[in-house]
């Protein structure tokens, strides 16, 4: 391979690599605001839950179950969430490691080889996480419905 087509094929991966940091980079960025979306939701709706619970003798009962079942389940979405979000962040770390590795290929089989395994380990991470936020979506909408059925007013 002459000079001029290893320049050629190393712009060629260069660029690619940048395309799939930046895609990568906007993905996290578009979880981590979606994860804080659902934080900002789930505040107004312990709001608005707080503001249509009745009298204080019926707030302080339900305050009382909500201490001893609702909040111990809040707080372990809230560790599933810090968990998740943990393993985003080292799969981002990993992702960077694998960007950075294609720059260092000795040759351009090798950073062929690098850039598959980049794509690969991308879209493994994205299946993931698509999965994991499909399924914490899923238990707190069930969580809403739950605590809504138990402590919501009664639907005539």
């Amino acid at each position: 391979m002459s000079a001029t087509e290893t320049k050629k094929a190393t712009a060629a991966t260069s660029e690619t690599m940048d395309e799939v940091f930046h895609e990568a980079m906007r993905s996290y960025e578009k979880a981590l605001k979606s994860g804080i979306q659902l934080q900002e939701e789930s505040v107004n709706l312990w709001k608005d839950l707080l503001t249509k619970l009745g009298s204080p003798e019926e707030l302080k009962a339900k305050l009382e179950s909500m201490t001893a079942d609702v909040f111990p389940q809040a707080r372990r979405r809230m560790e599933e969430f810090v968990e998740t979000f943990n393993r985003t962040s080292n799969q981002t770390i990993d992702l960077f490691e694998k960007t950075l590795g294609v720059y260092q290929a000795t040759s351009v089989t090798d950073a062929q080889r690098r850039v598959h395994d980049l794509i690969e380990s991308s879209l493994t991470a994205l299946r993931v996480n698509v999965h994991t936020a499909l399924n914490t979506n899923g238990k707190i909408i069930a969580s809403w419905k739950e605590l809504v059925d138990r402590f919501g007013p009664a639907v005539n």
